[in-house]
């Protein structure tokens, strides 16, 4: 008996190693719809490590097998041994996709398998209208998508809702697959909208269990149909299970109309804005900032930055800041989004900026509603001493016509009195004796008269110079101020205002006509052996980048007041005040 079971065994490891190698590929079921789980299972009589190739649109599921099992050929009375290797997985967009091949190696050897197609079908659909159709009313369970718009705007908001009916008390669900809106840019959920709350409802006189879950809110991009495929789930009554696959629901989404405006921006809804600048008057050099605000609801999340139309001589300083401030209700994106600009002034001058249209698209209206505001107008240094010496202008000669009329009544009222004429010859007379004393005295006073002049000039002079160094220290000090208040750009501006007019006042000349090379290089030939002039060119370099480059850190700052102070307290020192 023990030497026929040997036999035997001996048998079938022989018919084992003679066999011939095989390895194959399967895939069940060969045509499904989209979303159906199959099963890929890979076949072989050749032990050794398994690779496979699945097609890039195989997701992968949770079910993985392997194992081994013989078979007896009756032709031939060999057993044969198998290993198998299954794993199931979806594929979500139909299409014709091939599976393998699959590879085994065993040793040096690598042995290689069919490939298998496959047919996958785009899923059935029922679409509903967001209620509860007669064949769902018969089920025991079921689920429908509600809709807030069966037509809307491209652009236009749209709430949809999950919700699922029970004539039993479900206790919870599992596998929840949310329900997928086609030609949207995105989902955003609104509010606590996956709590489980299972309340009772009345439909057509017979009570139902209802749960409303994943409220969410899309924004079609695309004009058309969009199409909602049913979201699924697992509802549970304690452990027993039953799945459900909701209805689907479309929605047409209608086109903006051709006739949009160049200022049209993308938005759909209802927009208001206000802007402000930072500065009306200007001079070449400065940086101004302009804040357009926009305040909506719609699809304001999803808007272009406006456009800018700046007249000659001023240049937009890069991109500007967006400050986004908005939440999603049920009407939308609510809220408003801040453009900070930042405006270079490049020559001196007064400058009309041109009014900042935005069009947006009222889907109430059916229309494209175009806003405008009136930027205003920035104003040069000319403009600014205009209007200056205009008022001053005003008032003298107010008060010139008031002295003249006053001087002419009097002088014709003296005409008239006999007391004016006896003055006369009395003046006459005192003139005649004196005449000889003051033409004698005549060369001293206009001397004295000359040195009197020299003096008078020499003090308004000085009184001039401390006013303008008094300007210095107030321009230090404001940029102290700004620095301790973290806006460095404009302490810079400060103290480069500070810098050019510390060198007008030693070289004597106006600097608002002046390059700021050239009066450096006028400084360097009249100071060149007592005031750094190297160091003045770096400061104002310094205070260039912290303008209009990526600004300074609080050190740095710091270091540049320092050195400003340094300098302009050299250049005091050699100017006499």
């Amino acid at each position: 008996m023990k030497n026929w079971l040997l036999f035997i065994n001996l048998m079938i490891i022989s018919t084992s190693i003679a066999q011939k190698p095989v390895v194959k590929i399967e895939v069940d079921p060969k045509l499904a719809q989209a979303g159906e789980s199959i099963t890929v299972t890979i076949k072989t009589n050749v032990q050794g490590e398994i690779d496979i190739d699945f097609p890039s649109a195989f997701v992968p599921g949770y079910s993985v097998m392997n194992g081994m099992e013989q078979e007896t050929d009756f032709n031939t009375g060999k057993v044969i041994t198998y290993y198998y290797y299954s794993q199931d997985g979806t594929i979500k967009k139909e299409g014709e996709y091939t599976f393998g091949p699959a590879y085994i190696k065993a040793g040096s050897k690598t042995y290689k398998s069919n490939t298998f197609s496959v047919t996958i079908r785009k899923e059935q659909v029922v679409n509903s209208t967001g209620t509860i159709s007669a064949k769902q009313f018969r089920q025991p369970a079921f689920g429908i998508i509600e809709r807030s718009k069966k037509q809307l705007y491209e652009g236009e908001p749209l709430i949809l809702n999950a919700k699922i009916y029970a004539r039993f008390y479900p206790t919870h669900f599992e596998d929840y697959q949310t329900y997928i809106p086609d030609g949207t840019q995105e989902k955003q959920a609104l509010g606590n909208n996956n709590k489980l709350v299972a309340e009772q409802e009345k439909v057509k006189g017979i009570d139902f269990y209802s749960i409303e879950y994943d409220r969410s809110l899309v924004f079609p991009n695309r004009s058309g149909k969009l199409q909602v495929d049913p979201f699924k789930l697992i509802l549970k009554r304690g452990f027993e299970g039953m799945p459900i696959v909701s209805s689907g629901v479309n929605v047409d989404v209608l086109p903006l109309p051709d006739n949009a405006p160049s200022s049209f921006i993308g938005m759909v809804g209802k927009l208001k804005m206000t802007q402000k600048l930072s500065q009306t008057e200007v001079k070449k050099g400065d940086v101004v900032k302009l804040n357009v605000t926009l305040d909506g609801v719609g699809n304001i999340h999803n808007i272009n930055t406006p456009n800018l139309q700046l007249p000659n001589g001023i240049t937009l300083y890069g991109d500007p800041k967006i400050d986004e401030n908005y939440i999603f209700t049920a009407n939308g994106a609510e809220g408003t989004i801040n453009y900070e600009y930042i405006l270079q002034i490049n020559k001196e001058g007064s400058f009309e900026l041109p009014d900042l249209k935005v069009a947006y698209f009222d889907p109430k209206l059916e229309k494209y509603i175009v806003l405008n505001e009136s930027l205003g107008k920035l104003n040069g240094p000319e403009i600014q001493n205009m209007t200056k010496n205009s008022g001053t202008t005003q008032l003298i000669s107010e008060a010139k016509q008031d002295d003249k009329k006053e001087v002419n009544d009097i002088g014709f009222n003296l005409i008239k009195s006999p007391i004016f004429w006896v003055s006369i010859f009395s003046l006459f007379a005192f003139a005649a004796m004196i005449g000889f004393s003051k033409f004698k005295y005549k060369n001293s006073v206009n001397q004295e008269h000359t040195k009197s002049s020299m003096l008078t000039a020499t003090t308004f002079s000085n009184i001039e110079n401390r006013s303008s160094w008094t300007e210095v220290d107030i321009e230090i000090e404001n940029a102290a101020l700004l620095i301790a208040s973290g806006d460095g750009k404009k302490a810079a501006q400060s103290l480069e205002k500070a810098i050019c007019k510390s060198m007008g006042i030693a070289l004597n000349i106006d600097v608002n006509f002046k390059s700021k090379e050239t009066l450096i290089e006028s400084m360097r030939e009249k100071y060149s052996n007592n005031i750094s002039c190297d160091k003045l060119k770096i400061i104002i370099q310094n205070c260039q980048n912290a303008c209009y480059g990526f600004g300074l850190n609080e050190s740095e700052e710091q270091d540049l007041l320092n050195s400003t102070k340094e300098v302009v307290g050299e250049i005091k020192k050699w100017v006499k005040i």
